[in-house]
């Protein structure tokens, strides 16, 4: 266990050693642990700590189709679970469609401030409708408390969550040269601003990683990070290569503007 810390950041460190302690609880009871909605970063995390369990196995889901937000549930080797034992309620958000428009950044503010952890919620999916999930142990407390947003009453649906509808992915792919990995470097390149202002955006706390802010400019990135930018949008790390003759570092992005 010890040397599966050196591979993943300082700050991950306390994260690990909970996630480890629901695979010691799985082995030692042989029994399935859930774990809450996980970001890609956290979910390779957890199936980076699977290979130390080869009498367990890691699945993911967050409802119907392809998602970004997943539970994990630790599975001893020969047991089955079903989709039902994730414990995922999905909710369709019915509001007067004909005078108001939301947007996501709405919609998540309204879901954030019902007051429950963002690892609690799953995919927020801004489509023909408007849909997000929720452990289920949760949804009376949103039922409850998410009936309004810009001034526009909310109902709360149940659906199934196989009916959860797919996600549209309208990021633009990117590939960038940086001189290093660090967050103010890359900031810089993908949205073309110049280094100095890209590190006076992190430090003043305009920026996060995987949903927390960070505000160190020298913050090393990593494949599977999401990086979110006040005012800009976001953009996830998809891949990162080698040095080139030049010494510089060739990423692959996915970039998603706000609006």
């Amino acid at each position: 266990m010890e040397g599966i810390y050196q591979h993943f950041r300082k700050e991950e460190h306390e994260k690990i050693t909970m996630y480890n302690g629901k695979f010691e609880i799985a082995e030692r009871d042989y029994y399935p642990v859930l774990l809450d909605f996980l970001d890609p970063r956290e979910q390779m995390i957890v199936t980076s700590l699977a290979g130390g369990y080869p009498e367990l196995k890691v699945e993911f889901y967050g409802g119907a189709g392809d998602r970004e937000r997943k539970r994990a549930m630790i599975i001893p080797e020969m047991l089955e679970v079903s989709l039902d034992e994730y414990d995922i309620a999905v909710f369709e958000m019915k509001y007067p469609e004909k005078f108001v428009s939301l947007t996501h950044r709405n919609i998540l503010g309204a879901i954030m401030n019902v007051g429950v952890d963002r690892s609690l919620i799953g995919d927020i999916v801004v489509g023909g409708s408007i849909q997000f999930a929720v452990a289920a142990p949760y949804a009376a407390m949103f039922r409850q408390s998410l009936d309004r947003i810009r001034n526009a009453p909310i109902t709360l649906v149940e659906v199934p969550h196989e009916s959860f509808i797919e996600a549209v992915d309208d990021g633009k792919a990117a590939s960038i040269l940086v001189s290093s990995f660090r967050v103010d470097a890359i900031i810089s390149e993908v949205i073309n601003e110049g280094r100095a202002k890209s590190k006076t955006r992190v430090e003043k706390g305009k920026v996060k990683v995987n949903h927390s802010i960070v505000t160190s400019p020298s913050f090393i990135m990593e494949t599977g990070d999401t990086v979110s930018i006040r005012h800009f949008g976001r953009f996830k790390v998809t891949e990162l290569t080698a040095e080139t003759k030049k010494g510089k570092y060739r990423l692959e992005v996915r970039v998603y503007r706000d609006g």
